[in-house]
């Protein structure tokens, strides 16, 4: 390391290069630094939605985990051993190419509810345009989508990825929860006739939500760092223009300590809102 100078001027240059899915206004001819910023915020954006979609999804795993019938369980087993021994990237590629090779193109893009269409360039469906200042439904046009908002395939495949993978993860931890939790919880409220939601709702879930939150948080965090594999499928994150800088700006010392200290610093606050979570709802407890 003797003699090495780092100098991190090259942020405030022109970029050079186009990213197809940016979430906000960005052109070549704006710097690295703003590049780095779209590459956060769809970094930012997958986590957020991935992790909404695995925590629903583990959750009701979890639970049919315990209080499903034995063919039930099975399968929900099955699938959690499937999605929890599978590599996360081969999965990724399984799935981005059967989205390719068998969705149908856009002019004969699938419709399963009304304003939203799903073809092998990803999903279509209505939102607000801001430009135009009222919400818009997607229509098909001769290139594509015209309106509304467009999830491409590299985002779609990801966020099912992570949604499936860390699901199955959350499954096993929100069943542990529940096994862990005495018996006479559940039968006192079964007792006073509530019903099979209703016990889950209002008596067992509050309770398990405390004891599994920090594994919960652990989830979230690797959630985070996994979004840098849709780099294998072309998703635009903050690896893939770190991967990009660093072919274009020749500076590969200082982008991967740039990169290293966004992810800690992302890390570190998701870590300290969800414990701030978990600890203001212990004290209303």
């Amino acid at each position: 390391m003797s003699g090495l100078t780092l100098n991190f001027g090259f942020l405030f240059q022109p970029a050079g290069f186009d990213i197809g899915d940016a979430l906000m206004a960005y052109q070549a001819t704006d710097t690295y630094l703003q590049a780095f910023a779209v590459g956060l915020l769809n970094t930012l954006v997958m986590c957020l939605m991935a992790g909404a979609g695995a925590l629903l999804l583990g959750i009701v795993v979890g639970v049919g985990l315990v209080v499903s019938n034995r063919v039930s369980q099975a399968a929900l087993q099955a699938f959690v051993e499937l999605m929890r021994n599978l590599p996360k990237l081969l999965l990724l590629l399984a799935i981005y190419v059967l989205m390719v090779n068998n969705l149908p193109v856009v002019g004969e893009a699938l419709n399963p509810l009304p304003g939203v269409y799903l073809s092998n360039r990803g999903l279509a469906f209505p939102g607000f345009d801001f430009a135009a200042g009222a919400f818009s439904v997607p229509e098909i046009s001769r290139f594509g989508f015209q309106g509304g908002w467009e999830l491409q395939t590299q985002f779609v495949s990801l966020w099912l990825t992570l949604v499936l993978y860390h699901g199955a993860q959350i499954a096993e931890i929100v069943r542990g929860g529940l096994q862990a939790l005495p018996r006479g919880q559940s039968e006192a409220s079964q007792a006073l006739g509530l019903s099979t939601f209703q016990r889950m709702r209002l008596v067992v879930l509050p309770q398990v939500v405390g004891q599994i939150m920090p594994s919960l948080i652990s989830q979230f965090i690797n959630l985070l760092k996994n979004t840098s594999i849709g780099l294998a499928v072309g998703f635009t994150d903050l690896m893939a223009v770190a991967s990009t800088t660093i072919n274009q700006a020749f500076k590969p010392v200082e982008v991967m300590l740039f990169i290293m200290v966004v992810y800690l610093v992302i890390g570190l606050g998701l870590s300290a809102a969800l414990n701030a979570l978990r600890t203001g709802r212990q004290a209303r407890v």
